[in-house]
């Protein structure tokens, strides 16, 4: 291990060697909408309140989380359909939720993405006024979504889902028991227009963190002939892979870069790119789900994207940063707080698909032809992360501190 990472670590390990806190005989229930997506960014956070001793038990949706993954936490599988209101199945997380609040009594209740926020949160509201419990009910709500955001020519449209849920969050929101986290300003002040946030009954919290220990740049820069740039996120077209195919198709011809593509396949998802079409693809090199994300990113030089998915901070900007690399994104409000436009990367104000194209490829086309450049942003891509709360300690202790954990006796 490199001396500058074993020195992270030791600035780290007083967050949780030393916890502020005394979770012992304190009650947590998380409920998320897929499985996969918590144990990428909520699972430090739980495994953090289950060391200092919360007993915590979460319920997801999505593929069940492999046993080796549940460690000092309980886990309960419930179908979740994500793409689409399903009565049945919203009735199931519903039951689910009330015979779970009942036979746990939590003391708070941890709500992730929309669906659990409505659904689970009118059952928590419920179940306080029947059983006294949850105390707390904690909504995170890491980004707009598909279905908040604002659309863009072809995209689909949810008007009744939309009013629905709007009017579901201003009657959460009256209640002082109710606490909202957003990841962007631009989300918490969409909320806000709409009557749900405040100062009183939000906060501010820089996406799911990352761990330093993990993330960090090579000791020696990384020199090749090659210039790596990577896309590593869910393979769909709103997150920009599309317009990445596109350029790694119009810079095929270039023996002086390599365009590398890794994610999970969710084939069922409506927005996808097949993986089986990215494997045969000979412009880029596809990886498929990838365990080892620090590694594969101390090979590469640029993460790239293009997205305009309705999401908070994309913590694949925050790995980068951490990692050292440099990267290329669109202004997305949740892209623009993980990137210092001609700092760490270059932001990309394109507003259609043609013109995201053409500047992307002129991004990739600049550090090619000023490699000084590339190492420049990259250096401060990793000072910009030091400089900001986006370790995953700091992210678990204001979580901890959220959910009203009691604090630890002097």
């Amino acid at each position: 291990m490199s001396g500058r990472n074993s020195e992270r670590q030791e600035n780290l390990a007083p967050a949780f060697e030393s916890p502020r806190y005394c979770g012992a005989g304190y009650r947590v229930l998380v409920i998320c909408n897929d499985g996969a997506y918590f144990l990428r960014h909520r699972l430090s956070v739980v495994t953090h309140l289950a060391s200092i001793g919360v007993d915590v038990t979460v319920i997801a949706g999505g593929d069940p989380i492999p046993a080796a993954s549940i460690r000092g936490w309980k886990y309960i599988h419930v179908p979740i359909e994500r793409f689409r209101f399903d009565p049945f199945g919203d009735a199931a997380l519903m039951i689910r939720t009330a015979r779970t609040i009942y036979a746990f009594k939590p003391h708070a209740v941890h709500l992730v993405t929309l669906k659990p926020a409505i659904f689970s949160g009118f059952v928590s509201i419920a179940s306080r006024f029947v059983h006294a419990y949850p105390k707390q009910v904690l909504i995170t709500l890491p980004g707009l979504g598909r279905m908040m955001s604002p659309k863009v020519p072809g995209q689909r449209r949810y008007p009744v889902a939309s009013a629905l849920t709007l009017l579901a969050f201003r009657m959460l929101s009256r209640r002082d028991y109710v606490h909202f986290t957003f990841e962007t300003r631009h989300d918490c002040e969409f909320w806000a227009d709409r009557g749900i946030a405040n100062e009183r009954n939000s906060s501010l919290i820089d996406g799911a963190g990352v761990d330093p220990s993990q993330f960090y740049p090579l000791d020696t820069p990384r020199c090749s002939r090659t210039t790596k740039v990577l896309f590593a996120s869910r393979l769909l077209k709103s997150k920009g892979l599309s317009t990445f195919l596109q350029v790694a198709h119009d810079l095929a011809h270039r023996r002086d870069v390599e365009f590398v593509v890794a994610g999970v396949p969710e084939d069922h998802d409506p927005d996808a790119i097949p993986h089986r079409d990215l494997e045969q693809m000979t412009e880029i090199r596809f990886l498929g789900h990838i365990s080892d994300m620090p590694n594969l990113l101390r090979q590469c030089d640029i993460v790239c994207l293009p997205t305009r998915y309705g999401e908070g901070i994309p913590r694949i900007l925050i790995e980068a940063a951490a990692t050292g690399l440099a990267s290329i994104a669109s202004g997305h409000p949740g892209c623009r707080e993980a990137v210092e436009d001609g700092v760490t990367g270059e932001i990309l104000p394109a507003t259609s698909d043609g013109d995201m194209r053409q500047q992307l490829s002129d991004a990739i086309l600049g550090y090619l032809e000023r490699p000084d450049l590339l190492k420049t942003h990259k250096q401060a891509a990793y000072r910009h992360f030091r400089s900001r709360q986006f370790d995953q300690a700091a992210v678990a202790d204001r979580f901890t501190e959220l959910l009203g954990v009691p604090a630890a006796p002097d």
